[in-house]
């Protein structure tokens, strides 16, 4: 039995953050900007089709609604189809809307959510973190491929 003076403190201990729930968009970063930046080191001819790619992969989300599912996580952004994938990591084949095909996964890491998309030619990675005292779902992306000089890097945030 536990001292009568530690059941507040117990009582007092935030339970895990966990990013389920439906989430609306409060803050973007300058997405354009940062693509260009990210692809500026890159020569005149490659440079234009990266920054097509990456802003056709990349969209400022304005909703995104994460569910726990049987054996399983839900995730969708904004209206388009709802992504299932198992929780335990194992990638699943996925087509986007546009025809193009992924391997994609999510597992949990610690109270973080992290989903990734792997392509022929990179990877994306999204890690979802929920802040317990502020309730604000961060969404970082990170997106790294042989032909990009570094990665592209920016955080969405959710509340």
């Amino acid at each position: 039995m536990l001292p009568r003076f530690l059941l507040p403190a117990l009582f007092a201990l935030p339970l895990a953050a966990q990013p389920f729930g439906t989430w609306t968009l409060v803050s973007a970063p300058d997405l354009p900007g940062i693509i260009e930046a990210a692809t500026a080191p890159m020569n005149f001819i490659t440079r234009p089709i990266a920054r097509s790619r990456l802003k056709a992969t990349n969209s400022v989300y304005r909703t995104v609604r994460i569910e726990r599912e049987d054996g399983g996580i839900a995730i969708q952004y904004d209206q388009r189809q709802p992504q299932h994938l198992p929780a335990d990591g194992r990638t699943v084949q996925w087509t986007r809307e546009d025809g193009q095909s992924f391997l994609i996964s999510a597992r949990m890491d610690g109270d973080d959510l992290v989903q990734t998309y792997q392509a022929e030619d990179g990877q994306r990675t999204n890690r979802f973190h929920l802040d317990p005292a502020s309730r604000v779902l961060s969404l970082r992306v990170t997106v790294t491929s042989p032909r990009l000089p570094g990665p592209l890097d920016y955080t969405l945030t959710f509340r």
